[in-house]
């Protein structure tokens, strides 16, 4: 079998603006040829500094992947530092390199069910994208979470993705005293999920910290979701490229 070959490139920031508190949204020019599938993620490190790297999963339509592609980078730390620092039409020694990953989404689910916490939430922004863009017939219900209301990330995107007929839960752990809120509070339970899908044979996609895609996959298959439609990405785990 041959082995598959990820390319490595060198991109120059287009843009780069606050996604939510300590998030940033950064956007960049596409190499020629550049493509990806919603769920897929690229690996990041600077020139000077090849042993020091962070994978970030694509959040951009794949639509528009041609002319640029987008990651959202909670900013903690020194690496998410430095390439806070770049400035627009600057490359900056970055390198890239990918797209990895085989936990995707490619429009063919009659009904996904997209459930995130915390930053999360990336590659399903681009999943919606899709759908939207392309016109795509399957269903898709997105149970999403953060701490506050302030850390919900792109919510000034959920309007429009419900027009779209994408079914949006949000939730928050901590509302504290936002008079505003008036949604669900609390973390997403597997019984909650399932009843927000109201659907056993969906796709249920999981993406967050490991113990909470960890709970959700036990209790949706406790509650008969088949185990080949939970569909779990866990952070850190990067075995395929070495």
């Amino acid at each position: 079998m041959n082995k598959v070959v990820h390319p490595t490139f060198r991109p120059v920031l287009l843009s780069a603006n606050d996604a939510a508190a300590g998030i940033r949204l950064f956007r960049f020019a596409s190499p020629t040829g550049f493509r990806f599938t919603p769920g897929q993620f690229l690996m990041f490190h600077f020139v000077d500094d090849p042993k020091t790297c962070r994978a970030y999963s694509l959040c951009s339509s794949p639509t528009m992947s041609e002319a640029s592609f987008e990651v959202t980078v909670g900013m903690v730390g020194e690496f998410s530092a430095r390439l806070g620092a770049l400035k627009p039409g600057q490359e900056g020694g970055l390198v890239v390199r990918g797209p990895f990953g085989k936990w995707v989404y490619d429009g063919a689910d009659p009904h996904a069910v997209l459930v995130s916490g915390g930053t999360g939430l990336t590659p399903f922004r681009a999943m919606c994208r899709m759908k939207i863009e392309q016109d795509l017939a399957g269903k898709i219900t997105l149970c999403c979470a953060a701490k506050t209301p302030e850390d919900l990330l792109y919510k000034d995107e959920y309007d429009g993705w419900r027009q779209n007929g994408i079914n949006v839960k949000e939730r928050v752990t901590q509302p504290g005293a936002d008079a505003n809120w008036n949604d669900k509070t609390g973390r997403w339970t597997a019984a909650a999920v399932f009843a927000a899908a109201n659907d056993a044979a969906a796709v249920y996609y999981l993406c967050g910290p490991n113990k909470m895609v960890q709970e959700l996959r036990e209790g949706l298959q406790a509650l008969g979701v088949a185990p080949p439609n939970v569909r779990t990405e866990k952070w850190g785990d990067y075995t395929e490229l070495f």
